[in-house]
């Protein structure tokens, strides 16, 4: 009985290797530029997306919204509210239906958005790490590229680009990694996040 025991303690050890663990850059939306409403990012190297899900009284359970803010500041407003340990981004830039396509440096954030965010780009986050949740704050650090700006319809209603950037707050840092997003605003609403 020992034997059989240990013969399959064996034949499992050896069939879980480390091939079998899943890359979680494997789990991004591909980089794409057609409106496909995607979003995803790494954040300390765990998949981060936007799932629809519990909500406040207050607020709707969508995962992904985009805000237009005073002027012409494009804003989007990221959630996980399946996961109890996952948490919320904000994206910030500045000017951009102006700007439209192009590079958007990264500067310090307040945790505040919208009118009362600073005036330039930045990305601000809540999120799950050492046990609680923490407030997570652009730097200075950090690049969103938008490489797409559809003007050949209404309303601007395609954008797509990729992003970087670094958090912190006063205790830690946190790497935002490989974000990318598609988004067609005028179907965006009809989009499921799961």
């Amino acid at each position: 009985m020992k034997t059989i025991y240990l013969l399959l303690v064996t034949i499992l050890a050896t069939a879980c290797n480390s091939d079998d663990i899943i890359d979680p850059a494997s789990l991004l939306p591909p980089i794409t530029t057609t409106g496909e409403n995607t979003f995803g990012c790494l954040i300390d190297g765990k998949f981060f997306r936007p799932r629809d899900g519990r909500s406040t009284i207050n607020s709707d359970n969508r995962g992904l919204r985009v805000v237009r803010t005073e002027n012409d500041n494009l804003e989007l407003h990221v959630y996980d509210r399946k996961s109890d340990r996952s948490g919320s981004l904000f994206i910030h830039l500045e000017n951009f239906y102006t700007i439209g396509e192009g590079d958007y440096l990264i500067q310090n954030a307040t945790g505040l958005r919208g009118i009362d965010g600073p005036n330039h780009n930045y990305i601000y986050g809540r999120l799950f790490k050492s046990n609680q949740y923490q407030t997570f704050l652009s730097d200075n650090v950090g690049v969103i590229n938008i490489s797409v700006v559809d003007t050949t319809t209404q309303g601007r209603r395609i954008f797509a680009g990729e992003f970087r950037a670094t958090l912190a707050n006063s205790n830690d840092t946190i790497q935002v990694e490989l974000g990318r997003f598609d988004i067609n605003s005028q179907t965006l609403s009809q989009t499921t996040f799961n």
